[in-house]
C-alpha cells in the first residue's frame, strides 16, 4: 500500500498546478489535461512497478467562480489501489486584477482504497489557499505559484496536507518549461518530489504536451517518466 499511496501522492499534485492555482477560468471557458505517470520502486532489492493516472477539469461559472474535478488513479503490480476524486469551487480572494493574486477552494468528494479483495470508497472534504503571479526574465515572461490544500477523508484513510509550488518559463510561443516541487504530509510522514517539464503547445497554447520526469526524494522510489496533454476551451 505504501507504493500505491506514493504514487498517488505524486499525481495529485500534477500537470494541473502550472494552470490552476490563482488564477480562475473566464466565465464559459474551461481547461482540461490528463496523465499518465509511471514510477519504480526498489525494496529489498525488489523492483516494483506503478502506473497511476489523473484527469483535472476546469469550468468559469461566473468571472469570479470556477468549478472544477480534480480525480487520480493508481495501481501497483501486487495488485494495490488507491484514488481520489474530489469536486471543488474556486473563488478570489481580494482584487482579481493585481499582480499578487489569491485565491481558495472548497471541495467534497471521495477517497478509494483496495487491496487484493476488497475496496472501500470514503467521503472526502478539502480545503486549500493559492498564491500566484506572472514574472520576467529577461524579455520572457512566466510565472509562479503555490498551492495548499488540506485533504480530510473518512477513516482508514490519512489525512493530507500539501504544498506544492511552480515556476513556469515561455521560451516561445511553442515551448515552455516548467519545474514543480510536490511536498505532501500524511500519516506522519513528508515526501517530496522535484518534476521539470517541457511544455509543447503546437497552437500556441490551446492544445499542450507535457513531458516530465519525476524525482522523488524519498528511500525506494526511482525516478518516473510522466505524460500528459493539456486543451483549453
Amino acid at each position: 500500500m505504501r507504493s500505491v499511496a506514493l504514487a498517488l501522492i505524486v499525481v495529485l499534485a500534477g500537470a494541473p498546478t502550472a494552470q490552476a492555482g490563482a488564477w480562475l477560468r473566464e466565465k464559459g471557458s474551461g481547461f482540461a489535461s490528463s496523465t499518465v505517470t509511471v514510477n519504480r520502486e526498489s525494496e529489498a532489492g525488489v523492483d516494483s512497478y506503478e502506473a497511476s493516472g489523473s484527469i483535472y477539469l476546469e469550468y468559469g461559472l461566473t468571472e469570479k467562480l470556477t468549478i472544477g474535478l480534480d480525480a487520480s488513479y493508481g495501481y501497483e503490480l501486487t495488485g494495490m489501489q488507491e484514488g481520489s476524486g474530489i469536486v471543488f469551487l474556486r473563488f478570489p480572494l481580494g482584487p482579481t486584477d493585481r499582480d499578487n493574486k489569491f485565491a481558495a477552494h472548497i471541495g467534497l468528494g471521495t477517497r478509494y482504497l483496495a487491496d487484493y479483495m476488497d475496496g472501500s470508497f470514503l467521503p472526502a472534504a478539502e480545503v486549500g489557499l493559492s498564491w500566484g503571479r506572472g514574472i520576467k526574465v529577461g524579455d520572457r515572461w512566466g510565472w509562479v505559484n503555490v498551492d495548499t490544500s488540506f485533504n480530510k477523508p473518512g477513516s482508514p484513510a490519512q489525512q493530507r496536507f500539501k504544498v506544492d509550488a511552480t515556476i513556469g518559463l515561455g521560451l516561445s510561443d511553442n515551448i515552455k518549461v516548467m519545474l514543480q516541487a510536490f511536498n505532501t504530509f500524511e500519516g506522519g510522514d513528508t515526501y517530496t518530489t522535484i518534476v521539470p517539464s517541457l511544455l509543447i503547445s503546437p497552437d500556441k497554447g490551446r492544445t499542450t504536451l507535457q513531458v516530465s520526469v519525476e524525482f522523488p526524494t524519498f528511500s525506494g522510489e526511482k525516478p518516473g517518466l510522466k505524460l500528459g496533454i493539456w486543451r483549453q476551451f
